[in-house]
C-alpha cells in the first residue's frame, strides 16, 4: 500500500485543496480530496481485470465548487432533511437554515461539504480529515469537532470511520454522499444494476420528501429489494412514493439493527461483473438513484452528469428523526459522540 499527496487546486477564495491517492499492490486505488472530505474516485477491476473509476463526480476544482448534488462529499452536521419547524431540544426550539426554497433544511445547508478539511496521513493506507464546526453554525447548538478517516485495503475495501464530538447536546447524522456506477463513472444509466437490500421497511415521505413518521413494510411494494432485482424493475410503478421522489429517494430500515456492523446491501453489474458489498452500524440508508441529475452539470472528463447515471447509499439515522420520537434518535453530547463506520467492499 502507498499514499501519494498532491495539490489538487485552490478554491475561488484561495484556499489550498489537496488530493490523496491510496493504492494497493494490484493497482486499484481511491482518491480523496480535502475539499468537503470527498471520496472522489474508487478505481477497481471489472470481470476482465480492467480498472475503472466507479464514482460519478468531478475531476477539477472548478467542478467541485460548482457541484450541487453532493457527489462524494462528507455531509453534516445532519445529513438529509429536517422539517421547516426546525427542532426542539431541552425545551428550546432551534430554527436552522432552511436552504430549500425557504421551506426546510437539506444537508445542513452543505456546511461540511464546502469546508476545506485539515488532513493527516495515517500509516500507508489511511487519511484522516478534521473539521471544526463553529458554535451556532447554520443555527445548530454548540461546536462540533469532526474526524473522518478513509482507509483502503489490499482486497479493495473502502472503510469510512466517523468520530464527531459536540461541545453540547446536538443532533448529528454524518454520512458520505458517493454516487456509484459499477460500469464506470461514464457507464450510463444504473437501472440494470442488481440490488439486494437487507432492509424490511422504509419511511414514506410527504411531498417535500420529509418522512411522515410511518415505518412501512416493504412487503408487496416496489421498495422490496430483499430478493435481488434490477433497480429499474419497479421504478416506474404507479406508486405515490415513487412519484413524490421521481423514483427511489427514500430511507430504508436495516434489519435487526443493534449498533453492530452489518451487511445491508449487495449490488452487482452483470455488464462489468463488479460486485459491491455494503456495511454499516447505523439503522438506515438513503437509496437515491440520481433522479434530479439532468445533464446540465459537467463531471469527470467533461462529460455531463446525466439522469440516473449514479446511485447513492447514504448510511444514516432516519431523516428528520429529531422530530419523530418513534425513530431512533440522533442527539449526541460530549460524553456520547457520533461514532460510526461504513464499508464498501468491491469484488468481481
Amino acid at each position: 500500500m502507498k499514499i501519494q499527496k498532491s495539490l489538487y487546486g485552490k478554491t475561488k477564495d484561495g484556499r489550498e485543496v489537496y488530493s490523496f491517492i491510496i493504492s494497493n499492490e494490484s493497482g486499484a486505488y481511491i482518491e480523496l480530496v480535502s475539499y468537503g472530505a470527498t471520496l472522489n474516485k474508487i478505481v477497481v477491476p471489472d470481470k476482465d481485470g480492467k480498472l475503472a473509476d466507479v464514482l460519478v463526480g468531478f475531476d477539477t476544482m472548478e467542478g467541485q465548487e460548482l457541484c450541487t448534488d453532493s457527489q462524494g462529499r462528507t455531509v453534516g452536521r445532519v445529513a438529509n432533511r429536517i422539517a421547516g419547524k426546525g427542532f426542539d431540544l431541552d425545551g428550546k426550539n432551534y430554527q436552522i437554515t432552511k436552504n430549500v426554497d425557504g421551506k426546510f433544511t437539506l444537508h445542513s445547508n452543505h456546511e461540511y461539504e464546502i469546508a476545506v478539511w485539515n488532513d493527516e496521513i495515517i500509516g500507508d493506507n489511511s487519511v484522516k480529515f478534521t473539521y471544526h464546526s463553529p458554535n451556532g453554525a447554520e443555527g445548530f447548538p454548540g461546536e462540533v469537532d469532526n474526524e473522518v478517516t478513509f482507509s483502503f485495503s489490499e482486497d479493495n475495501e473502502v472503510k469510512i470511520s466517523y468520530n464527531c464530538v459536540p461541545s453540547e447536546k446536538c443532533p448529528l447524522n454524518i454520512t458520505n454522499h458517493a454516487y456509484f456506477n459499477l460500469d464506470g463513472f461514464d457507464g450510463g444509466k444504473i437501472l440494470d444494476h442488481i440490488v439486494k437490500f437487507y432492509c424490511d421497511a422504509y419511511t414514506p415521505t410527504d411531498s417535500d420528501a420529509i418522512p411522515t413518521g410511518e415505518i412501512r413494510s416493504v412487503e408487496g411494494t416496489p421498495f422490496d429489494f430483499r430478493n435481488a432485482k434490477k433497480i429499474g424493475k419497479d421504478v416506474d410503478a404507479d406508486d405515490e412514493q415513487l412519484i413524490i421522489g421521481r423514483g427511489y429517494d427514500h430511507n430504508f430500515q436495516i434489519e435487526n439493527y443493534d449498533g453492530s456492523l452489518k451487511l445491508y446491501a449487495e449490488v452487482k453489474s452483470e455488464k462489468s461483473g463488479r460486485i459491491m458489498e455494503c456495511y454499516t452500524d447505523l439503522p438506515g440508508v438513503q437509496f437515491y438513484i440520481g433522479n434530479f441529475m439532468d445533464g446540465t452539470q459537467t463531471g469527470k472528463e467533461s462529460k455531463p452528469l446525466t439522469h440516473r447515471s449514479g446511485f447513492c447509499l447514504e448510511t444514516q439515522y432516519f431523516p428528520d428523526a429529531v422530530n419523530h420520537k418513534e425513530f431512533i434518535q440522533n442527539v449526541f453530547s460530549p460524553d456520547k459522540p457520533f461514532i460510526s463506520t461504513s464499508v464498501y467492499k468491491f469484488s468481481k
